[in-house]
């Protein structure tokens, strides 16, 4: 009868324990978890300190080099400049053709399209006048 009574004593128990709502709790107190994250950035920061201390050291301290420079012919680049001033220079007499030629035509146009305008007067204002 003592084993009946224990066993329905377990049965509440456990039953008060599965309908009671349960929340997750920190494993570590707060303190402990910000030590430890502050121990990773530190040590993030030693580990990046020594590569970059390696790789100074590998260079041997140097400064970095500015790239050498080839030497320039200078009579190369004088030819090479007068090439491209002629080059300028034969564009500008190119550009202004084509504009005087485009200036042309369209002189030719506005004095075409008056006369279409002139004729398509004279051709709507005869009919008229044979009636």
């Amino acid at each position: 009868m003592a084993n009946r009574w224990l066993g329905r004593r377990i049965t509440r128990a456990g039953d008060a324990l599965s309908r009671r709502a349960y929340t997750l709790q920190p494993a570590r107190p707060l303190a402990v978890r910000a030590l430890m994250w502050a121990g990773a950035c530190v040590l993030g920061a030693l580990v990046g300190a020594a590569s970059l201390a390696a790789w100074h050291a590998q260079r041997g301290g140097a400064a970095a080099g500015q790239c050498a420079s080839e030497p320039v012919d200078e009579s190369q680049q004088q030819t090479e400049l007068a090439r491209t001033r002629l080059a300028l220079e034969q564009e500008s007499a190119a550009r202004a053709a084509v504009q005087k030629t485009a200036d042309s035509a369209a002189a030719d146009v506005a004095r075409l399209d008056a006369e279409v305008r002139f004729l398509r007067g004279q051709s709507k204002a005869q009919p008229a006048s044979r009636r």
